[in-house]
């Protein structure tokens, strides 16, 4: 283990806590200008900040570059079809699985369009116009549910893909093993490899 990394896991992941006290993010992916600054107009004015992608190749772009706290999708997209560009999104290994999709339709949805959506990883799927309050309110949650998923999996001890110990939970066994040495008076050896 690295200096930098005890540093980092001894710092109790202060970068994770200045993420959660900023502005939570939101992807708009949408080629409808009038329907991306409508979002704007409801979002900005709640503390939430917006970046904006006007193809599924900018929004997959934008996802890996800003890492935001949830997305919402135009089902219209002109060069990715919505179901599709979430479906990529999902797939993505660099956007965490925490992310919540919203997708949004100019009409009404079919109930297979809507549960096509859902089987692509989409938490809603909204038909404009939104309905302003219960957006907020859904974004709000949504938010405060990504980030302590990705709290959790920070503080974790245990790598999610090996089951093994993390750099956080080898340290913590590290001080473990040291205090019960010290009580003990005993020698104590350490190897990282």
């Amino acid at each position: 283990m690295s200096e930098e990394e005890l540093r980092q896991t001894a710092n109790g992941g202060a970068a994770e806590r200045r993420r959660e006290l900023s502005p939570p993010l939101v992807l708009l992916a949408s080629d409808q200008e009038w329907s991306t600054r409508s979002l704007e107009s409801v979002l900005g004015p709640h503390g939430f900040a917006s970046v904006r992608a006007y193809t599924g190749r900018q929004a997959l772009d934008l996802a890996r570059r800003t890492h935001p706290d949830v997305v919402i999708v135009d089902a219209g997209m002109p060069d990715i079809p919505g179901i599709e560009l979430c479906q990529r999104l999902r797939d993505d290994p660099e956007l965490p699985p925490s992310t919540p999709i919203v997708m949004t339709t100019a009409g009404p949805a079919s109930r297979t369009q809507r549960l096509d959506a859902y089987r692509a990883g989409v938490w809603e799927f909204l038909s404009q116009p939104v309905d302003a309050e219960a957006l907020l309110l859904k974004l709000d949650a949504f938010v405060r549910a990504k980030r302590e998923i990705d709290r959790s999996r920070e503080e974790s001890l245990l790598d999610d893909s090996t089951g093994l110990y993390n750099v956080r939970g080898l340290a913590r066994r590290a001080r473990e093993m040291g205090a019960e040495a010290s009580r003990r008076r005993a020698p104590l050896a350490c190897v990282a490899v």
